[in-house]
């Protein structure tokens, strides 16, 4: 019996997409039966010692990402910041990182290493090159990057202009960004949209909701600002108290328990729902009529794949995700706000929009979890076809 292909996916917690997109992942190799899948945090992981951030300070990079640039709104200079300095974390400690990286792939023996996190790219290749160079004839272990943005921030953030690794991209400024790259040629792969959960796309894998007092006849708007979530929702809260409507608000607060705790003591007109993190966002999106949250790549394409129309929040977009509002701004797929009168007015005019005939508009086609099947499956063939070709050069 043939063994399951291993993939190690790393990933950062900075932030909750990455986390997302790896267990997205996860769960669409492994139903096949024919992949055994590793989840890798390397800065928890193997590297936490080399993180700069907590070396001279009291929060670990991931850290100051959750709680100052996401839960506190510091999406702007401070945002720049903290990018340029993390930058700097990479270029100092390169060296150790690939050799520690290295040695845990000796350890595990992936077949394929896939990263679904930006910048250490270098890094995880260069280990994995270092690691292939020992591995026997029969085990040529394939490098992949899939892009979780929905561009690219800057050149070399997510694809470094090397030939040894393939490059997944579920848009197309992501796939212009990885075809610039002539060494590239013939290793970048498309996909019909970011990678989301199968949950997403499959009605037969979502369960309805626990609403209690919610009715059935009035509308349903989710509030989401990623796993971290943001005070932000508090005034979008009062806000909502201060407008004229009949909606129904979910508040999913992630990991933000102080959040969650503040939003419950507000005394809210409306009925509402206030939830910590959860797994089940499909099936909250999927009993909603509205989606209101920061303009992240993931929370967006799920919203979009379930026929929702987002309203997303322009004044904390951090700037890799100033694409996702160009491309929903363009398309007429959704609204955007920055102020508080922004939203109170976008937020009426939202629910007016929506048909009393159709719970959902049509859903925009998302076929990524069919489609980065079909992707890994490719690239673990090739590991068999590069390994019968040196063993017929020797």
């Amino acid at each position: 019996m043939t063994a399951p292909v291993h993939v190690v996916i790393l990933y950062t917690d900075a932030g909750g997409g990455h986390r997302a997109s790896a267990c997205a992942l996860k769960a669409c190799l492994e139903a096949t039966g024919r992949y055994r899948v590793t989840l890798l945090n390397p800065y928890l992981d193997l590297i936490a010692h080399l993180d700069l951030f907590s070396r001279f300070g009291s929060l670990t990079g991931e850290n100051i990402y959750n709680e100052v640039i996401l839960r506190k709104g510091r999406t702007g200079l401070g945002c720049w910041l903290f990018y340029a300095a993390l930058r700097l974390n990479y270029v100092l400690c390169e060296r150790p990182a690939i050799r520690i990286l290295a040695r845990h792939f000796e350890d595990i023996q992936p077949d394929i290493a896939l990263s679904v996190m930006p910048l250490g790219n270098k890094t995880m290749l260069e280990a994995l090159k270092r690691y292939r160079a020992g591995a026997g004839a029969d085990r040529k272990p394939k490098g992949a990057v899939m892009i979780t943005d929905w561009a690219e921030l800057a050149p070399g953030v997510w694809f470094p202009n090397r030939d040894d690794y393939h490059a997944i991209c579920g848009t197309e400024d992501a796939l212009r960004s990885a075809r610039k790259l002539k060494r590239l040629k013939g290793k970048v792969h498309a996909m019909g949209g970011l990678l989301i959960r199968p949950e997403f796309t499959d009605p037969a894998l979502r369960k309805t909701p626990d609403l209690p007092g919610f009715d059935p006849a009035r509308p349903v708007v989710t509030v989401l600002y990623g796993a971290q979530g943001s005070q932000r929702m508090l005034a979008l809260a009062e806000a909502m108290a201060n407008t004229d409507h009949d909606a129904q608000v979910v508040f999913l607060c992630g990991r933000n328990a102080a959040l969650r705790a503040e939003l419950a003591a507000l005394d809210l007109p409306y009925p509402n729902q206030i939830l910590g993190f959860t797994d089940r966002i499909a099936d909250y999106l999927a009993a909603s009529d509205l989606f209101i949250g920061k303009p992240g790549p993931g929370c967006t394409s799920e919203a979009l794949a379930l026929g929702l129309s987002p309203l997303l929040d322009r004044s904390l977009a951090l700037p890799q995700e100033a694409a996702v509002l160009s491309h929903v701004q363009k398309t007429g797929l959704g609204r955007s706000f920055a102020t508080m009168d922004d939203f109170q007015r976008e937020f009426s005019s939202a629910l007016k929009a929506l048909d009393p005939r159709a719970h959902h508009r049509p859903a925009s086609a998302n076929s990524s979890p069919t489609d980065v099947l079909r992707i890994i499956d490719q690239i673990a063939g090739e590991r068999h076809v590069n390994a019968g070709a040196t063993a017929v050069k020797a």
